[in-house]
């Protein structure tokens, strides 16, 4: 009897995303049983000795691990120094990526059309350049979490401090649009040229019900409609879909991202790239692999394959 391909889904952390973490880890263990796949499931806030321990009987892992510890670099750290095949990108691309300054630079480097920004070191005592209305995030943090629409100067001092919490704060003149989300998924690991093939999914239209799309709107249906494909013309979703693939590019991206954009009209403004995207009931790439005709066991058995692919060809090319 054939062996089972066993999958570590890695799930929980110690990041404010934490319990988003672990409902995307529970959906993506039930996809991957429902394949075929033999699941081993491990917390790393607590359980990172008992998935040492079970390391050598691991052929791929798939970090659900969303925030700090998941997206930072640290996880793909360790999970390259053990050599063990994992889902996403890389220790620099998510780097890249999950620190929003950097990001930034790489996106105006390349040319992609960003909002105009203001860095605030913690605790630091700068004057506000932009005119408001602005949005302050933190630099490294998701979910919208610690992040503020700042309508009035008074409000402007405490939405620094909630900034904050999680280091560095980026302050960024407040677009009044069309919310956009559009995730890409690579189809081949990287030829002879390091190029690999992606796909740009549908774009999704985001209408929140509250002030911007906070982490209530991100994670509960009641406080925001999602409407997949958007409802933009084709031109500018030919033109979102392509920006969204430059972005997996120049940050220098695998298997799989989702950027997110405000339309102002015509214009298009990049707001930020997540290297490992909710994968719940409500998440935003699930549904927009839905809207291409790609179910969501379909979707996280894609992405294993990738990693599995990887590790074939190089146990192939071993004595």
């Amino acid at each position: 009897m054939k062996k089972k391909i066993t999958i570590a889904v890695l799930a929980g952390g110690d990041s404010a995303e934490r319990e988003v973490s672990l409902q995307s880890g529970e959906a993506v263990a039930r996809a991957l049983r429902q394949k075929g796949f033999a699941v081993l499931r491990f917390d790393p806030k607590n359980e990172l000795p008992k998935f040492l321990a079970a390391q050598n009987k691991i052929d791929v892992v798939f970090p659900a691990l969303h925030g700090r510890g998941g997206e930072d670099g640290e996880i793909q750290k360790l999970l390259e120094k053990l050599k063990i095949p994992f889902v996403g990108s890389n220790v620099q691309g998510m780097q890249n990526s999950f620190d929003k300054i950097t990001a930034k630079k790489i996106y105006r480097r390349n040319k992609l059309p960003v909002a105009r920004d203001q860095i605030f070191p913690k605790d630091s005592a700068a004057k506000l350049k932009l005119k408001l209305p602005v949005f302050v995030k933190p630099a490294d943090e998701g979910s919208s979490f610690g992040a503020s629409l700042v309508q009035q100067e008074s409000e402007f001092a405490p939405a620094l401090r909630r900034a904050w919490k999680f280091g560095h704060a980026l302050v960024e003149e407040y677009l009044r649009g069309t919310e956009i989300s559009v995730g890409v998924l690579q189809n081949s690991n990287p030829s002879h040229s390091g190029q690999a093939d992606l796909t740009a999914l549908p774009s999704i239209e985001i209408c929140p019900k509250k002030k911007f799309f906070d982490f209530a709107a991100k994670y509960d249906s009641k406080f925001c409609e999602e409407i997949c494909p958007a409802r933009i013309p084709p031109l500018l979703e030919k033109k979102v879909r392509r920006l969204a693939e430059k972005a997996h590019r120049v940050l220098q991206l695998k298997d799989l991202s989702r950027t997110d954009f405000i339309l102002v009209g015509k214009k298009i403004y990049l707001l930020e790239t997540n290297t490992l995207p909710g994968f719940t009931a409500n998440s935003l790439l699930p549904k927009e692999a839905a809207a291409a005709g790609i179910p969501f066991p379909d979707l996280v058995e894609k992405l294993i394959r990738l990693p599995l692919r990887g590790k074939d060809r190089k146990d192939d090319k071993e004595p």
